[in-house]
């Protein structure tokens, strides 16, 4: 019908691409290419200067004009430098430091002169023990010098523990204890600076009451085993209570801070703080 040279051109694809009959020997050619190459897939020297040109925007190799860039590269630069930065700074921020007295580096290696926790916290053990005995003798005049600091340990440590034993009786009043311990305590402490003629110390007042917890915390102890409430001994313990806490309390401020001619006029509303706290311990 027709002839070879009657066809036309070779049909295309799809994609407008000529398809060619001799793929095979196309392939052949491009890995002989290639393999003339030296690796499989190698761009070219000249390909790779010019592609390096258009990158560093200048001459590259090693002639006159520009820097070899082939010697200068060293593989291991970043494993190195990597290495280095990171056991050099490990090494140089434990082995730099302040020279201890006893020759070791460091700050904090005398650990056989540090002070005790309790210490660092401000809690002085025997001096809560010694505070507390004043209060549990009221006949003996304390230290005058026994509450010159400011310990609230102690105060608290009792005021925690009231909560405690009334809770034992089924009694939840730890809003009640430090509601009417810290307003009685400021407006005590409001009381004794305007009778003290150089002022006292808000947290000596605490402390003072706090300590004088002690008794209260033996009724509540009591009202745990026995009921308080409902016969005339209970009245005659809680009477007693409060005037403990109050002679002790008053004993300290007449000692410890000189207001014995004001020792009077205090003693009426630290009898009426004391009367609260056996007022929520007993009923």
């Amino acid at each position: 019908m027709f002839n070879d040279d009657q066809r036309g051109p070779a049909p295309t694809s799809y994609g407008g691409q000529p398809q060619f009959r001799n793929v095979p020997q196309q392939r052949q050619q491009q890995q002989q290419q290639q393999q003339q190459d030296g690796w499989y897939g190698q761009v070219p020297l000249q390909q790779q200067q010019q592609q390096q040109q258009q990158y560093h925007g200048g001459p590259v190799g090693g002639g006159p004009n520009g820097p070899n860039i082939s010697s200068s590269y060293n593989p291991n630069f970043v494993s190195q430098g990597m290495s280095g930065n990171m056991s050099g700074g490990m090494t140089g921020s434990m082995s730099s430091g302040p020279m201890a007295p006893g020759g070791a580096q460091g700050t904090f290696d005398d650990y056989d002169n540090e002070p005790p926790l309790l210490e660092e916290l401000g809690v002085n053990v025997p001096h809560i023990i010694a505070k507390t005995k004043a209060i549990m003798t009221p006949m003996t005049a304390p230290d005058s010098h026994l509450y010159d600091d400011t310990d609230m340990a102690g105060p608290l440590c009792f005021a925690l523990l009231l909560g405690v034993t009334l809770m034992l009786t089924g009694k939840l009043h730890f809003g009640y204890i430090y509601g009417f311990g810290v307003f009685g305590c400021l407006a005590l402490s409001a009381v004794v600076n305007l009778m003290h003629p150089q002022g006292v110390d808000t947290w000596r007042v605490f402390s003072i009451l706090g300590y004088s917890l002690v008794p209260v915390n033996l009724l509540a102890a009591l009202a745990v085993l026995l009921n308080l409430s409902a016969s005339l001994f209970g009245f005659i313990l809680c009477a007693l209570t409060v005037g403990w806490s109050t002679f002790a309390s008053v004993r300290v401020f007449d000692k410890c801070l000189n207001m014995r001619e004001q020792r009077w006029l205090v003693a009426y509303p630290i009898a009426l703080l004391y009367s609260c706290f056996v007022l929520i311990t007993v009923f």
